[in-house]
């Protein structure tokens, strides 16, 4: 019925044009003398990644030859919508569509090449954080905070930046977002375009909402997702609309929160968007078979989709750019809009931040102005700053001045406190749940310090306190106390001969160089108050807490592309420390020597790894590890080399894996190992690894490399990346182990 209703009013239209343009001769020349054309309106509605359908529509519109006098639209419409009145052509919007990540886009991925050096060796994966605000815990109102969003609307709207009135766009524009103290709809037509957009297409829950004139804004379509009214009021003759709405889903199919935000959205604007299907001239609804708003993978499929509703309507489209041409001849003209790639920036402006924190923000951006920068340099520094996590909500805006322009950033302080809780699983620590509780500029007066505290209530737990303090762009220096508790088997081809029971109560006090976001180089020195119990009693424990002291210098790289299931990249951890410590009296060196009073070991540790993609599925890991004792002093058992494990989480920095080990299987002075995987991405986000291990091991220096202290082991992985870190299942054995090892890891370490 919708399209015999919609045929009728393109008879009905064609023949009154028929009439006006051939009933006489004083008709026609009045025409002539100016008479107007039927103003024509585009209106795209909301749908997520379903609007990519709509780019090829707008591209048979264009190639019929119809001027399009207006054009508004919802969510991903407004996005669409707002670059076709910029200037942006068709050809050009999709090929923006096909550049994008758009997995890094919708939650907001940041690279592993942005985040900091201390966020990469701590490695950790929160399921929740929650900000504390004038004592009060609050629950964050999205999953992502959208700053991929923020840089990509305002990278496109850069060439109508200055534009503020969006009836002065090359073609006029105008948006809906909803606002939610009111629960209405609320039209832009002016401000700044980016964020227009950005309040338009705010997913509730997905996106962060926007504040903007005093309003706090959510995705349109929550009240009206498909804004033919809007076109109608403004008077415009003919509208085309393109309906991306889904049918009702039923009650019985309802089965995920997902499909309930689709439902909620299609009821709160149902009203809207019957009124809209009665009033559109040309009514176009593609057919998307199963599509859904987060299908941002299929953008091929969606477009194709696009393509074969603008192949059904192409006739359509024809026939109304031939009745508008009798009244009067006209052309159409497109700007032809390319994407800006770099600005002129004579100085940069920081708003939404205290004054410390703006001469922070300005120096990522350089020393030097007026000088070049490209958007992708920008974007970069954006980026860094969300990934320091000191500032969230940033987006950008410029003013033009002669031939450069004032570039301004806009960006939130994080919460100064925040609460954020995890949760670890595997067979070598057991299950844990850890409590952070963070506190950043906890000196007013102290810039760009953090004091923090963790709680890993598990069955290994621990307390840890670190202070630490930004000094300019590359120093740091801070203070770490924590407090271990770790029980711990030691076996023999794997039948455990011993237990102990370790309490290590550390404080360290620290310098570090940072001089990129790949490289530190730590110095400090600690003090170590250990308790470690011989349940057996075969090794001579003293039950008496032990007071040790250490010198450390420590040097780290890395530059992996993900902190689990890498591709590509290499990490480089190289430790030396010396270890002091009194020596039993009725202990004698090999060399004839007292072991009594003040003892001195120093001891090294170095862990290379080299990641090489092979084709777009695999990867061949390299990773070589060493360590060794230096000098004539009986090393303290707590400074041995713990080898054995699989979990990637290290309470000591001397515990080392080992495939086809158990956990502790050697407790060594010296080792050197190869480490090898084959990594293979099979389906998504699942994978497989199969690891070889094998090297030397030994307590003694000169017999380290008899084959009598050969070791090998190899296993087979299954692994999958998850939204909660890595879950992996390992059956792993050994040449010093008669029986398979398995391996359980559930979730990011810590």
């Amino acid at each position: 019925m919708k399209k015999i209703e919609m045929n009728f009013k393109m008879i009905v239209l064609t023949f009154l044009i028929s009439v006006f343009s051939i009933g006489n001769v004083e008709a026609q020349s009045v025409k002539n003398a100016g008479a107007k054309r039927p103003k024509v309106g585009v209106v795209l509605c909301g749908g997520g990644a379903k609007g990519f359908a709509q780019i090829r529509i707008l591209k048979a519109i264009d190639e019929a030859g119809i001027p399009v006098d207006y054009i508004g639209g919802t969510s991903i419409g407004s996005i669409i919508g707002s670059l076709y009145a910029v200037g942006y052509d068709p050809d050009v919007i999709e090929e923006l569509v096909r550049k994008q990540d758009w997995n890094s886009i919708i939650y907001d991925k940041i690279p592993t090449e942005f985040i900091p050096i201390d966020k990469k060796i701590e490695t950790r994966k929160y399921l929740a954080t929650f900000p504390i605000s004038n004592g009060k815990i609050k629950v964050k109102s999205s999953l992502v905070d959208g700053v991929y969003v923020n840089m990509l609307l305002s990278r496109l709207m850069l060439p109508a930046d200055m534009t503020r009135d969006y009836r002065k766009l090359p073609v006029p524009f105008y948006c809906i977002a909803t606002d939610v103290e009111h629960a209405r709809q609320y039209e832009m037509t002016k401000g700044n375009l980016a964020r227009s957009v950005r309040a338009s297409m705010s997913i509730p829950f997905l996106f962060r909402p926007v504040s903007l004139d005093g309003k706090l804004l959510i995705d349109g379509g929550m009240v009206n997702n498909f804004p033919v009214r809007n076109m109608k009021e403004r008077g415009v003759d003919i509208i085309i609309g393109i309906d991306l709405e889904d049918e009702s889903i039923p009650a019985s199919k309802i089965d995920n929160s997902f499909e309930l935000l689709i439902s909620l959205m299609n009821l709160s604007s149902l009203e809207e968007s019957m009124y809209a299907r009665k009033h559109c001239n040309i009514y176009i609804k593609p057919d998307l078979h199963g599509r859904n708003m987060l299908s941002f993978n299929d953008f091929d499929s969606i477009i194709q989709f696009g393509q074969e509703a603008a192949d059904r309507f192409m006739p359509e489209f024809k026939k109304l750019a031939d009745s508008l041409h009798k009244f009067k001849s006209f052309e159409v003209k497109r700007p032809h809009v390319q994407p800006v790639d770099s600005l002129n920036i004579l100085s940069i402006q920081v708003e939404g931040v205290s004054d410390n924190h703006k001469d922070v923000v300005v120096r990522e951006f350089g020393s030097s102005f007026p000088k070049k920068m490209s958007i992708d340099q920008i974007e970069d520094v954006i980026i860094k700053l969300r990934a320091s996590e000191y500032y969230e909500n940033l987006w950008y805006n410029i003013e033009k001045k002669g031939d450069g322009c004032v570039f301004k950033l806009h960006c939130e302080e994080i919460e100064d406190m925040s609460l954020a809780v995890a949760i670890h699983y595997d067979n070598n620590y057991g299950i844990g749940a850890l409590v952070n509780m963070t506190i950043k500029n906890v000196f007013k007066n102290i810039n760009r310090s953090t004091l923090s505290f963790d709680l890993n209530i598990a069955e290994n737990p621990y307390l840890k306190v670190k202070f630490n303090k930004h000094h300019r762009k590359m120093f740091r220096f801070g203070v770490d106390f924590s407090v271990y508790s770790l029980t711990m088997r030691q076996y023999d081809d794997s039948q455990i001969t011993n237990s102990y029971s370790i309490q290590d109560n550390k404080l360290d006090l620290y310098m570090t160089l940072v001089p990129n976001l790949k490289n530190q180089i730590r110095f400090g020195a600690v003090g170590d108050l250990v308790h470690m119990k011989d349940f057996v009693g075969s090794n001579g424990i003293s039950s008496n807490y032990n007071l040790y002291s250490y010198m450390y210098l420590n040097y780290h790289y890395e530059n992996l592309d993900a902190p689990t299931f890498a591709r590509r990249g290499w990490s480089v951890d190289m430790l030396g420390k010396m270890v002091f410590f009194e020596g039993a009296a009725d202990n004698v060196t090999m060399s004839g020597l007292s072991n009594h009073g003040i003892q001195s070991s120093f001891i090294a540790h170095v862990d290379i790894l080299k990641t090489i993609p092979i084709g777009s599925k695999n990867a061949i890991k390299f990773e070589l590890e060493g360590g060794m004792k230096i000098g004539e002093a009986e090393t303290p058992l707590f400074y041995q080399f713990f080898v054995g494990g699989q979990s990637h989480m290290k309470y000591f920095d001397n515990i080392l894996a080992f495939t086809g080990l158990n956990f502790i299987d050697r407790m060594v002075d010296h080792i050197a190992v190869n480490k090898i995987a084959w990594q293979w991405n099979f389906y998504k986000s699942l994978y497989s690894t199969l690891h070889i291990d094998y090297g030397y091991m030994n307590d003694t220096y000169d017999s380290w490399f008899d084959s009598n202290n050969f070791v090998m082991g190899c296993g087979l992985s299954l692994g999958a990346d998850t939204v909660i870190g890595p879950v992996e299942i390992s059956l792993m054995g050994s040449n010093i182990n008669s029986s398979a090892v398995g391996f359980i890891n559930f979730g990011y370490w810590f």
